[in-house]
Formats: structure tokens, sequence, C-alpha cells
């Protein structure tokens, strides 16, 4: 990636917190520090509304293995009417902005790059939107497949080789639902409650009715005992019942 520098000399790593982007940083870390490299690299990580607190903590902890410089940008993104109302196109907007807000934090000539592998659908709206900020892909570029991605960062000592692939917030609530704090404080209400208790990897979904709770396999003893006191929480919060399914990845 060193050779893709540009005169500015600037090369922004996405990176989310989760593995794909953490091996993109480690190797752009390396060709951005090389004899004949003559640029910098640097790390950000964009916070919202939609993000997971364990985002910022998972892409610091990469950072910090690596040695790069992380940094933090916080974008606004319920304030942008057409993520807010949460249709198909809602993560297109919400990319949209996200990148709007890396180009004008790190300017125009920077090489902005994210974790984009070879095995992620092209048709995902995201990417048309990165396409349109000129963020480049080198998983994706080089044929680079999910299962290599990990294989390559366990080799590294990346602390998140083996993080389940996890997605924002918005995407607990139903399609059409339009997205409010008030909806998605009840989402991080619902994850928070099991993470204190041990459930590290979670996505809990509602519909202003139902609760949903997905988790991996290896959680089920946690769940089964933690049933009744999350079934109270949830209604406490304004939920009326919950429903629980294992899922792997």
């Amino acid at each position: 990636m060193g050779s893709r520098l540009t005169p500015a000399g600037l090369l922004v790593v996405a990176l989310s917190g989760g593995v794909d982007s953490g091996l993109v940083a480690a190797a752009a870390h390396a060709a951005g520090t090389g004899p004949a490299s003559g640029g910098r690299v640097v790390a950000v990580t964009v916070c919202s509304e939609l993000s997971a607190g364990r985002d910022v903590e998972r892409a610091s902890a990469v950072a910090r293995h690596i040695g790069l410089a992380h940094g933090t940008l916080t974008a606004r993104l319920l304030e942008n009417e057409a993520v807010r109302r949460n249709n198909a196109d809602r993560c297109y907007h919400c990319k949209r902005a996200i990148f709007d807000l890396m180009r004008r934090e790190f300017g125009q000539e920077c090489l902005l790059v994210d974790g984009t592998n070879a095995d992620d659908d092209p048709a995902r709206p995201g990417l048309r939107a990165a396409q349109e900020y000129g963020v480049f892909h080198p998983l994706k570029e080089l044929a680079i497949p999910k299962v290599r991605v990990r294989e390559l960062a366990r080799g590294l000592g990346l602390p998140n080789w083996d993080t389940p692939s996890e997605s924002c917030l918005a995407t607990r609530l139903p399609q059409g639902l339009a997205l409010t704090q008030a909806r998605l404080d009840k989402v991080r209400a619902m994850e928070d409650f099991l993470r204190e208790r041990g459930v590290k990897t979670l996505r809990a979904r509602h519909d202003d009715m139902v609760a949903t709770v997905e988790y991996p396999a290896q959680y089920a003893g946690i769940i089964a005992q933690e049933r009744d006191s999350l079934a109270d929480m949830i209604k406490g919060i304004g939920l009326g019942s919950c429903q629980f399914k294992e899922w792997t990845e």
C-alpha cells in the first residue's frame, strides 16, 4: 500500500475494531513505515449514535498492538434524515456521511482504506458510497477472503483475530422503523445487560414490541441462567416479550 500513497503522503485507515480493518491497519503500518514509503499512516474510528462502545475499545487495542497512531471522529448520524428513516438505502447514506467526515478531516489528497474483503457482497450500498469517496479496499483488491484474513491476523498476534463479525446498532431494528435515540438505547441496554454477565458477543434486536436476542452457542449456559432476569429488564424498558436464537458465523 505504500506505493499508492498520494503526494500528500498520508494513508488513513478506517479502523472499525473488526479483524478485517485490523489486518489492513497492520499491513498499512508496515508499508508506511518502511524506508522507501515516504509517507505516514494513521488510523481513525468514527463514532456515532449507531456505534457500540466496544468498537472503539477493540480498535484502540489493535492500534496499540501495532504501534499505530489512532484517533476518533464523531458523526451525528441521527441528524441525517436519510439515515434516520432506516430504509433500504440507509447504509449508503450512513457511509457517505462517514467518508465525507473523514475527507473533511484529512483532506482530499489522502488515501482512505478500509477492511472490505473478497467475501463481502459487492452489492452492499455502503460500497457505492466508498467508491464515490475514493476509498481503496486492499483485501478485496488482493482477493483475500475472510478465512484468510483471520489466519493472517492470528499470525500477527492481533488481539481481535477471532472476533465474530458484527454490525452497527441500526441493524438491530427492522427496516422502515425509524432510528431514534430511545430505540437504540433499548438495544444498548439489552446488550450491556448480557455483556456484564459474560456474553461478549450478541445481537439484541427489537421492533418496539418483541426483543430477539441472538448469541453464539458458547454462551447458551449464561443465557439460560439469565433468561428470567433479562425478561424482567426487557419489560422494564418497555418491550413486551423476548425470544432467543443461537447463531454461528
